[in-house]
């Protein structure tokens, strides 16, 4: 596992990366899109694309020797299985249906495993200006902020949230899809 410095590069590295993906994401929220379909309902625009490459490319200069696994171009950019080799995992425009439709709800996120443990993490939503950043054992942030969960222990008194794809959604109530 790598050092406490270490540890607080490699997040501000990803941090740099985030937000100039979100960038690519602001500029291109209120403009028309060029959609393609990667399945029935999995959408990808040229955004997708760009905030990818321009993500994996930042963090190639910094560690060359790293493996990538993205959403959009795994095939292209190196690895498709989860080593214990520092791994970057990327889903460059996550929500891209809502990018689509304008709904805000929309983020880059990044994330980066040593030795198959998730350790670093970047989730950055440029619309909102929302950055949630994380580093095993050191907690979690909104805006530079620590955040923790909820202490609430009856579910009944809990607020969750959560998404499902259409597959699932099908298979568990068929007349609702």
């Amino acid at each position: 596992m790598a050092d406490d410095a270490s540890l607080k590069e490699f997040l501000a590295t990803a941090v740099d990366a985030a937000k100039s993906a979100g960038e690519i994401i602001r500029k291109g929220f209120y403009q028309p899109k060029h959609v393609e379909h990667k399945g029935e309902i999995d959408l990808v625009t040229e955004t997708d694309k760009a905030c990818e490459d321009l993500i994996f490319n930042h963090l190639r200069q910094k560690y060359p020797t790293h493996k990538f696994i993205g959403e959009e171009t795994t095939h292209a950019c190196g690895a498709t299985d989860l080593t214990d080799e520092p791994t970057w995992i990327v889903d460059p425009l996550d929500g891209t249906t809502n990018f689509v439709h304008g709904y805000p709800f929309v983020c880059v996120c990044i994330g980066l495993t040593i030795g198959k443990v998730p350790t670093v993490g970047v989730v950055y939503n440029p619309i909102m200006e929302e950055l949630f950043t994380g580093i095993r054992g050191g907690g979690a942030s909104l805006n530079g902020k620590p955040i923790k969960v909820s202490a609430e222990t009856e579910l009944g008194k809990s607020l969750l949230a959560t998404g499902v794809c259409k597959h699932i959604a099908e298979s568990l109530c068929p007349s609702f899809v």
